[in-house]
C-alpha cells in the first residue's frame, strides 16, 4: 500500500471544511490516521472522535504545543501522506510573510503531501500534471492510485512551452523553419508524455489534456479556470515553488519514488 500512515496537521485552528475532505481520504484509503493538533487553543475533540468512529476510521489524536514540536512529531512518525490546510493570504502580505503551510512544505521534501485550500470541503475532480522531463513512472502510478480511490473524475495534463522554444529557434532559423520544427517538437513531446503514462499505468490509450504555455503558470491557471478540486504534481517538477505559489486550488505534491 502506498499511503499506510496519514497525518492531518492542523496549526492554530481546526479547519472543519478540510476535515470533511480528510474523512473521505482516510476512509477511502482505509489506513491509519493521526489527527495532529498543533498550538490549537480549542477544538471539538468529542465531535471529531465521534465522526471518525462513525466512519470506521482507525485514528489517534495527538497534541503539539508549538510548530516545532508538531514538525518534530511528523518527522519521527514519518507518514506516507501529510494533509495540511493551505491558507489564503493577500499577495502583498505574502511578500513579507510565509504561511505555515509553506514552512511545512519546506520541511518535508521526502513526504507525499496534500495541501487543501482552506475553504475546500469536497474533493471530486483533479488534474495530474505530467512533465516530459521531470515526471517519473513511479510518480504517475502513485498519483493514479490516489486519484482512483479519492476522486470521481480526473485527467492527466501536459503543457507544451511553445514560446520558450520559439524564442531560441528564431535566432538561428527562418520563421517558417522555426514553426515547422516547433510543430514536430510538439508532436514528439506529446507522444513522449503519452508513452510515459502508458508505461506507468499499463494502458495504451489514456486521456491526456494538452495545453500550451509556461507550465508553472498555465497548469495552475487551467486548474482554477476549470474548477478542478485538486492539482497533483511531483517533487521533481521544475520551479516547484512557483507551481505552489501560482496554484489557487488544493494541491498534491507526490514523490517520484514509490515507497
Amino acid at each position: 500500500m502506498l499511503f499506510e500512515r496519514i497525518v492531518y496537521f492542523q496549526y492554530k485552528q481546526f479547519n472543519k471544511n478540510n476535515f470533511s475532505v480528510l474523512k473521505k481520504i482516510a476512509k477511502k484509503l482505509d489506513e491509519e490516521l493521526i489527527v495532529l493538533m498543533c498550538d490549537v487553543e480549542s477544538f471539538p475533540r468529542e465531535d471529531i472522535e465521534k465522526e471518525l468512529t462513525s466512519e470506521g476510521i482507525n485514528f489517534k489524536i495527538e497534541i503539539a504545543q508549538d510548530l516545532n514540536e508538531g514538525i518534530n512529531f511528523v518527522k519521527n512518525y514519518s507518514p506516507d501522506l501529510l494533509v495540511l490546510t493551505k491558507e489564503k493570504i493577500d499577495p502583498l502580505e505574502h511578500i513579507f510573510h510565509h504561511t505555515y503551510c509553506e514552512k511545512i512544505l519546506e520541511e518535508f521534501e521526502n513526504t507525499n503531501i496534500i495541501a487543501l485550500q482552506e475553504d475546500k470541503d469536497t474533493m471530486k475532480t483533479g488534474l495530474i500534471y505530467v512533465s516530459k522531463d521531470n515526471s517519473t513512472e513511479d510518480f504517475i502510478r502513485s498519483s493514479k492510485y490516489f486519484a482512483d480511490r479519492i476522486l470521481e473524475d480526473y485527467k492527466f495534463i501536459y503543457s507544451f512551452y511553445e514560446d520558450f522554444y520559439e524564442k531560441r529557434l528564431v535566432k538561428t532559423h527562418t520563421e517558417g523553419e522555426a514553426k515547422q520544427i516547433i510543430a514536430e517538437m510538439f508532436r514528439e513531446h506529446v507522444e513522449t508524455v503519452r508513452s510515459i503514462i502508458a508505461r506507468a499505468v499499463g494502458e495504451e490509450k489514456t486521456e491526456l489534456l494538452v495545453i500550451k504555455g509556461d507550465p508553472k503558470k498555465e497548469i495552475p491557471y487551467y486548474a482554477r479556470k476549470n474548477n478542478y478540486d485538486l492539482l497533483i504534481f511531483n517533487r521533481g517538477v521544475e520551479d516547484i515553488n512557483s507551481f505552489i505559489e501560482n496554484s489557487e486550488t488544493s494541491i498534491g505534491i507526490f514523490l517520484d519514488q514509490t515507497k
